[in-house]
């Protein structure tokens, strides 16, 4: 998996979404050097906080009507969805997503998560 550290170059000035992506990349980071059988009940749990966070993100996007925020919902399907097509015990791809998911992430945190932190600021103003 590749190392992929917290900085604070990564914040988004939103306090919410500064502390779940930490969080997340805390767990990615954890995982990706778990062993088997903490790999097992570690994929589950990312995969649930992965749920929580976004639909917490899509809440926020609610609130201030965000207006694209279909397209940012349809990110976090896809990758749930490759999340969950990982049979439970397969470890090889699990580990496989794993490797993937911190590329996705850093693409996604400085897109699509940027652009709803600015939307959420000029909100907040």
């Amino acid at each position: 998996m590749k190392q992929m550290k917290w900085s604070p170059e990564m914040a988004l000035g939103v306090e919410s979404l500064d502390l779940a992506h930490q969080a997340l990349m805390a767990q990615m980071l954890h995982l990706g050097d778990a062993d088997d059988d903490a790999l097992d009940d570690g994929f589950v749990l990312l995969v649930k906080h992965l749920e929580r966070d976004f639909r917490e993100e899509e809440d926020l996007m609610e609130s201030i009507d965000y207006p694209v925020i279909k397209s940012h919902r349809e990110q976090h399907a896809r990758v749930l969805g490759a999340l969950h097509a990982v049979a439970p015990g397969d470890r090889a791809a699990a580990r496989e997503a794993l490797g993937l998911l911190p590329l996705w992430f850093q693409v996604h945190l400085s897109t699509q998560d940027a652009a709803l932190a600015m939307a959420l600021n000029l909100a907040a103003a």
